[in-house]
């Protein structure tokens, strides 16, 4: 398992990826790329545990291409590296169904949020970067909005 921000991406993931692309659904890194558009060369890396922080947006692409239901890949995609057992706002982002304005969140409108969840927490907020991370973040609300 190797360790990436706050999460460890289970060894798992890359097999689960390859498995499902080669033995379920027969397809090859090339035909995957068309159907997910993520790069084959990305793809492969991640097969083979070399690339181990995959974007949200990236994983639920992948997960769609291949169809494998999103809890089975984000459970062996992600295990919390905390020791306390408390889930992150991710975890609960991710797990959880969110209802807006009596509809559900689409795939994508979840995804979104995620990001923006992300984003959040990564960014500096300071003096050089407050200007240029505001119109990051409102691009990311109007792709939130557009999306619900």
């Amino acid at each position: 398992m190797k360790t990436g921000g706050g999460f460890a991406v289970a060894d798992s993931f890359g097999i689960l990826i390859r498995q499902y692309r080669m033995k379920v659904k027969d397809l090859s890194l090339k035909q995957l790329e068309e159907l997910s558009q993520v790069s084959s060369s990305y793809i492969n890396r991640l097969e083979r545990g070399e690339k181990t922080s995959p974007s949200l947006p990236v994983v639920f692409s992948l997960a769609e291409s291949l169809e494998i239901p999103y809890s089975v890949l984000m459970a062996t995609l992600f295990q919390t590296s905390e020791s306390n057992g408390q889930p992150s706002i991710s975890d609960v982002l991710i797990q959880s169904n969110f209802f807006l304005n009596n509809q559900e969140l689409s795939k994508e409108a979840r995804s979104i949020l995620i990001m923006i969840n992300e984003f959040l927490v990564d960014c500096e907020w300071n003096t050089n970067t407050k200007v240029k991370e505001l119109y990051m973040l409102s691009e990311m609300l109007d792709e939130f909005k557009a999306a619900i």
